[in-house]
């Protein structure tokens, strides 16, 4: 009897892990390892536009054709970065946690992002 509960508790432990967010989860397909990818639509769907080892800062996204259209976004960055919603990055500032994701922006936010830029620390934001 003993060993079933350490066996149950320990399932329930894997199943509360796999359920939380310490589970790192991949990059979608064309998120290379460095970048900022943002998504069109939710779960990182409907084209994106992302901030590159050579490209950490796009001051205008409707030079990308992307101004007010972002409802996800997945960083494959080591460091902190944010989006804004006005050019120029003015306006109020969103972070995009150090290698984290955000699978569907809150409707306050959806297609919302006008400007975007890595930054230089996990603590900036």
């Amino acid at each position: 009897m003993k060993h079933s509960k350490i066996a149950a508790a320990a399932l329930f432990g894997a199943a509360m892990l796999i359920g939380g967010t310490n589970v790192a989860m991949a990059a979608p397909a064309g998120c290379e390892s460095g970048w900022v990818c943002m998504y069109r639509d939710d779960d990182y769907a409907g084209g994106a536009v992302n901030l590159t080892n050579n490209t950490t800062a796009i001051p205008n996204l409707g030079s990308n054709g992307f101004n007010d259209e972002m409802n996800s976004w997945f960083s494959n960055f080591q460091y902190d970065s944010a989006w804004y919603y006005d050019a120029n990055y003015g306006g109020s500032r969103k972070c995009m946690n150090s290698n984290s994701s955000n699978h569907s922006l809150g409707l306050a936010d959806y297609d919302e992002a006008t400007s975007a830029r890595k930054l230089t620390t996990t603590t900036s934001c």
